[in-house]
């Protein structure tokens, strides 16, 4: 869905600006990388081949940081601290592409591998991207008539992704969803984020659980008559068992 969302961005904002294409590594090549030299390669992905739809090199390299899982963040934390809106010289060489790449890759950790605020690690990641939005604030983005996506698409995705690291993301949401279809299980907003504290507490690895569906869910229309789409978990059991065990914690 994050990615449909940037699309959907970037096709808004007029005319593309087309860079120099960089050599893709091989699969063989990416295995053989450590865990910083995977990371680089995606940032450069994203800063070469941002506008090539059709190119799908940058799912083979993240399907590989995603194993990496905690061991990416250093590597991610340098690159978002190169990031700074506010001087000339934390702009150029592609540093807000190479920003947006990890966020989009902070927010695939938190919603398929692991919550990052349930470690020191992803602690440290989430305040690195919390010091380049104030920096983003700093630099008087994210104001109501901006359109450019550095300035209004970069800053309100950026913002929304950490405060969904802090608290509800689409894992949760996928959760909640599930339990209402599977087990009658209504989940309201508040119980939602503390059952997703208890599992942060109990296993930050949560998400990394059960894959997930995604299909139209016939029992929540929208205002033009359509159902809407959803997410739920294929492998729902562990989740409801842990759910049963947060219920007593709150008796």
């Amino acid at each position: 869905m994050k990615t449909i969302i940037l699309l959907l961005w970037l096709t808004s904002c007029g005319p593309c600006v087309i860079h120099v294409q960089k050599k893709h590594q091989s699969e063989a090549e990416i295995a053989r990388m450590t865990p910083a030299q995977r990371v680089e390669e995606y940032a450069e992905e994203q800063a070469y081949h941002k506008y090539d739809f059709l190119d799908d090199h940058g799912h083979l390299i993240e399907k590989y940081i995603l194993r990496d899982g905690l061991a990416a963040l250093p590597r991610m934390i340098e690159i978002m601290d190169e990031y700074d809106p506010t001087r000339a010289s934390g702009k150029r060489g592609h540093k807000g592409e190479r920003f947006d790449a990890m966020w989009m890759l902070l927010g695939d950790l938190d919603n398929h591998v692991v919550r990052l605020r349930g470690s020191e690690e992803g602690r440290r990641a989430m305040e690195a991207f919390e010091r380049a939005i104030q920096r983003m604030r700093a630099a008087n983005y994210g104001q109501p008539d901006q359109h450019e996506w550095a300035e209004h698409g970069r800053f309100d995705l950026g913002a929304m992704e950490i405060e969904e690291a802090k608290g509800i993301n689409s894992t949760d949401r996928a959760i909640r969803d599930t339990f209402r279809l599977e087990y009658k299980t209504l989940l309201s907003k508040e119980d939602l984020l503390a059952f997703s504290n208890f599992l942060v507490a109990r296993d930050p690895t949560y998400p990394s659980w059960s894959e997930t569906n995604y299909f139209r869910d016939y029992t929540q229309i929208n205002e033009a008559g359509y159902p809407l789409w959803v997410y739920t978990m294929k492998k729902p059991a562990r989740f409801y068992e842990a759910y049963l065990e947060f219920k007593k914690t709150k008796r």
